[in-house]
Order: C-alpha cells, then structure tokens, then sequence
C-alpha cells in the first residue's frame, strides 16, 4: 500500500468525510478550548441546580459512569455554575455535598501538569496534590473536606506526570477516565433519559457532535502524523502534503486540510519533549508555549515567534523559534551578543514545513536528536 492509499484509509476509518458541517458549538467556541466550552458544559450538565431542570439526573449518570459509589446527593453544588463561573482552587469541575464530600474533575487535552519543581513538599509539587492539599489539609475556607474521587480526564489514556512521586493517599484517588469513551457513554446516558425532542436534548447533541468531530480529529491527526513520519514514508509524505495541485477531487482537498493539524501536533508534541528535557536536566519549571500561537504559525503560516521560558539561579532564560530557526537567550539588563545565540545551520523555522528539515520532526528519532542538541546547546551556553 502506498503512502496515498494509507492516508485515505485512515480517512475512511475516521470518517473524515462524513461530517456535519454545522454546529452551533463549532461557531461559538475552540474546539480545544478545555475551560470555556468543555469543562463549563459538562459542569452545567452535572450541576443539579443548572437550568436544565433535571436535578440530580445526569449527576447520577456521571457518578455511574465513573464508578463512585460513596458520593451523597445532599446538598450538592457544582462549581463553575450559571452563577458562579470561577473556578475554586483552580480545579476545572469541583463537586461538593453537603456531606463535606468533594469529586475533583481535571480535564486535560494538550495542557501539561503544573509542577513546581522548586517545592520539596509532594502536596504542594504537583498540580493534583495541590488541589487535594487546598480541600483537605489547609483549606482557605477552614472547611476540610473528604475527596472521594480525583477524576484524570484525557483524550489519550496518559497518567498524571510524575504520578510515581505523588503522596500515597493522593494517588489512591486518582482516576483515570477518556473523553472518547467515558465521556461519550455518559452523554449517551443523559440522550436516553431525554425523550421528548427540546432545546436541551439538540444542545447535548450538539456538544456530543462538536466533541466527537474533534477529538476523532485529533486521532486522525495524530495518526497520519505517525505514518508521515516513518522513515520509508517521509519522502513521499513530504510530497504529498506540499502538494499545490488545484485538480483534485473534494475529498483529497478535505484529507490535505488536516496538514494543518499535523503540523500543529508536530510543533507541539517537539515543545512538550523539549519543556520535558528542560526540566529533567536543569530541574526548573518551564513556561508553556502559548498553544495560539502554534495555531497562528501552523494553521496560517504566521512568523510570529514562538517561546519556551525557564528561570535558573534568578536569572530568565529563552528558546525561541521564529522566521529564523531556533535561538537561545538570557534576559538581562545590559545585554551583549554573549546573552544571544542563533542555533544550526539548518533553518527550523515552524511555519515553513515546506522545509525537508522542519517536515523531517514529524519523525521521532529526529524530534529527538533536535531536542538533545537543543539541550546541549543550552548547557553550553548558560555555563559559559
């Protein structure tokens, strides 16, 4: 089979082209965007004071869904709400009852676990020991709760980073759950209890839609990315994805236009190895790369720079990739052309993946070798 005919087979096993183009949550919000459009309309769903007016119904589903048996429906609040949009503690979904009992929901797409690497407590290190730290041992409120259930929520079965180092009774709690199923069957659930046609049963149906079409985009993304990247397909792939051919049928333009999202899980996924490498040689926390603007280079080939950040010894350090490849810098008062550096002959520049060297870090042996010589780069130059 060649690299033509594996590309449309993923296509058809995806379904790519029986979408419905339509959908009143694709118009209103990122697809991606975990706080605004996920985490607010499932928390809608499971408040049982939400104006959907079902009470306790989908919460009960939910808890089935995920395997909680010990949690009181007595009083319970969800937050955020129609009324109070914030989170509490920063969690994404926090369930509470009466019973001072409490559910953490995080939901993680692309987002990295926040660890602070500088903290030697575990319950203040890591993102979801922080959260059962803020309800059970030094609540601001004064109220200790009991955490039933820490609810992981992916769309790749990942575990919680550092999950080994976690205290022992935090990672007794921890659940792992996945958007494409877990999620999926709870919305199913909710669908059956709803008979009678409403605005509320089109909008599950809507969001479950919405959600489906980009998850299942992401998995089609993410697996024409692998197949591009084996070594015996990258030079056809290369070929076929800068492909400019106006005389093309609709559905080979419709599988050419998630070259988009390939290039942004291959920036991504580079940045995510990088910030690993980062932390791991200089134990430091590493900002994130703002996530718009990987889709502003990938999706529209802007040359607005992209940036990952790191303090060491009080002092700010840089890796930048913009229209000129990668560099690396110190941020300090007074800077000479020793606080700057240009990295490689070789131009990675990311909105340009009509570049055989970008193209190639879609190929995991050659994600790594950059990485490594990033890194390397980078001790060098802070040691000098």
């Amino acid at each position: 089979m060649n690299f033509e005919e594996q590309v449309h087979q993923l296509a058809e096993e995806h379904q790519l082209f029986n979408y419905n183009r339509f959908n009143i949550f694709n118009v209103m919000f990122k697809p991606h965007d975990e706080k605004y459009l996920h985490s607010r309309f499932i928390a809608f769903l499971l408040d049982p004071n939400g104006s959907h007016r079902q009470g306790t119904l989908f919460l009960e589903l939910f808890l089935q869904v995920m395997d909680i048996a010990n949690f009181s429906l007595d009083g319970v609040s969800v937050n955020p709400n129609e009324r109070e949009r914030g989170e509490i503690y920063n969690i994404d979904i926090l369930i509470k009852n009466a019973s001072n009992q409490a559910i953490i929901v995080e939901n993680k797409f692309f987002a990295k676990d926040q660890t602070r690497p500088e903290e030697n407590d575990p319950y203040l290190k890591y993102q979801l020991s922080r959260y059962y730290h803020s309800l059970v041992i030094k609540p601001k409120d004064y109220i200790k709760y009991d955490v039933v259930k820490i609810i992981y929520l992916t769309i790749d079965g990942k575990k919680p980073e550092d999950l080994g180092d976690f205290p022992i009774e935090v990672k007794a709690l921890i659940s792992k759950k996945d958007h494409l199923s877990d999620i999926a069957k709870w919305l199913d659930l909710c669908l059956q209890e709803l008979n009678e046609d409403s605005n509320l049963r089109r909008s599950i149906q809507q969001y479950k839609q919405a959600r489906y079409e980009f998850l299942n985009d992401v998995q089609l993304a993410l697996n024409l990315k692998k197949i591009s990247g084996r070594e015996e397909n990258l030079d056809d792939a290369f070929l076929f994805w800068n492909n400019k051919s106006v005389a093309e049928s609709q559905e080979l333009k419709l599988i050419r236009e998630q070259f988009i999202h390939i290039k942004w899980h291959t920036v991504h996924e580079f940045y995510t190895k990088l910030t690993n490498r980062i932390h791991e040689e200089f134990k430091v926390e590493v900002t994130e790369v703002d996530k718009e603007k990987i889709t502003a280079v990938t999706h529209f080939n802007s040359k607005t720079p992209t940036l990952l950040t790191f303090k060491l010894q009080d002092v700010l350090y840089y890796v930048c990739n913009d229209k000129n490849g990668f560099s690396i810098g110190r941020h300090v008062d007074n800077k000479t052309e020793a606080d700057f550096q240009i990295l490689f002959d070789k131009n990675y520049a990311f909105f340009d993946f009509s570049r055989h060297e970008v193209f190639q870090l879609m190929n995991t042996n050659e994600s790594e070798k950059l990485a490594r010589e990033i890194i390397n780069a980078l001790t060098n130059f802070i040691n000098k």
